[in-house]
């Protein structure tokens, strides 16, 4: 899908990379179910008589048997949206971001992959079942994104992050990638998965839980300090210099208590490393007070705080440089380093005056 290769509009073209029943999957929605009849999604309808089912010549077609009508995936569609054919091309290439044509087409009434993704963002991971059809590493867009925070094709094997093309969401196609919107899948194993677009207006899906810890893996059986971070790029960007760390599945999740003891087994001290805003802040004190770990802040200027002129730490990689991250490390690693100031910091913010943060 990175090639050269001249690409034009057309059914052949649409459908080598998507198959007619994910089209109809994606668009007919949740009362999609192949092989049965459902209540037609063309008119209002009380009683199923809608289905879709495959042809003898191996195609998936639409009837309708109340009023007789039938077809492709395209000629649904076309009903659907009142759309000539070829619209219905630019309609699919547009909702499922394939990149085949680079003008832009606004959707007849709905913007189905952010819909799509913004309705998956509260999913019940022990229901929810993620699979993703990866691509090759691109030496151009993948390396772009990935090398302004110092982070190489050899970091993000390592910790199994995984170029992606195309993501399906309890058998059900959400999301395609193109050059861009890039996807990338952090893959925790045993079925467990975080996708990410960093493009995207949702950036995140995933069906991990509190327990499953980004870089846990990764860790040694022993160590000095660990770093709990919230991303497993911040992760990663550590990982550059040799820095034990781990990051839950998001920040605003509390990590279990026999998943702390297991790691102040392992560790002589605990930092936590969040961004320095509200939830940032809130999370890591709770994490302080509950468990002990050492709250670390990039802070911005306010409340009389150093602007660090970043938000966390693969941002100042990527504002600053990969020596001045190196230079900020060994001064925050000194045996004679305070916490005090970032006690009072988060104190302060908890207490209720982070209103402007």
């Amino acid at each position: 899908m990175y090639g050269s290769r001249v690409v034009e509009l057309s059914d052949e073209e649409i459908l080598s990379r998507i198959s007619c029943l994910d089209i109809f999957s994606y668009y007919i929605g949740k009362d999609f179910k192949y092989g049965r009849a459902i209540c037609s999604p063309l008119r209002k309808d009380k009683s199923p008589s809608f289905t879709i089912f495959k042809h003898n010549s191996g195609k998936y077609f639409f009837k309708d048997f109340s009023t007789g009508e039938s077809g492709d995936c395209f000629t649904f569609l076309t009903k659907l949206y009142a759309l000539k054919r070829f619209d219905t091309y630019r309609l699919v290439d547009n909702d499922f971001q394939l990149g085949i044509s680079t003008k832009n087409f606004s959707a007849p009434t709905r913007q189905y992959v952010g819909e799509r993704m913004k309705e998956l963002q509260d999913i019940e991971p022990s229901t929810t079942t993620i699979k993703i059809k990866s691509r090759p590493w691109n030496a151009q867009e993948d390396k772009n994104f990935w090398s302004k925070y110092g982070i190489c094709c050899n970091i993000l094997n390592r910790f199994h992050v995984k170029p992606t093309e195309h993501v399906w969401v309890n058998d059900r196609l959400i999301v395609s990638a193109n050059r861009y919107n890039p996807i990338y899948t952090y893959d925790f194993g045993q079925g467990k998965m975080k996708v990410y677009q960093p493009y995207g207006k949702y950036k995140w899906l995933s069906n991990t839980s509190a327990s499953d810890l980004q870089g846990f893996s990764q860790l040694p059986d022993k160590g000095d300090t660990l770093v709990v971070t919230k991303s497993l790029k911040d992760v990663m960007c550590l990982s550059i210099w040799d820095i034990p760390a781990v990051a839950p599945s998001s920040e605003s999740c509390v990590i279990p208590a026999d998943v702390v003891k297991d790691l102040h087994d392992r560790f002589a001290r605990i930092c936590i490393l969040y961004d320095f805003d509200r939830t940032g802040v809130a999370f890591a004190n709770k994490h302080r007070k509950r468990y002990g770990f050492i709250p670390l802040f990039f802070t911005n200027g306010k409340f009389n705080t150093f602007d660090y002129g970043a938000k966390d730490l693969s941002d100042f990689i990527a504002n600053k440089s990969l020596r001045h991250a190196a230079e900020l490390i060994e001064y925050t690693c000194q045996e004679g380093y305070s916490y005090q100031e970032t006690y009072r910091q988060a104190r302060t913010v908890e207490d209720g005056q982070e209103d402007t943060l």
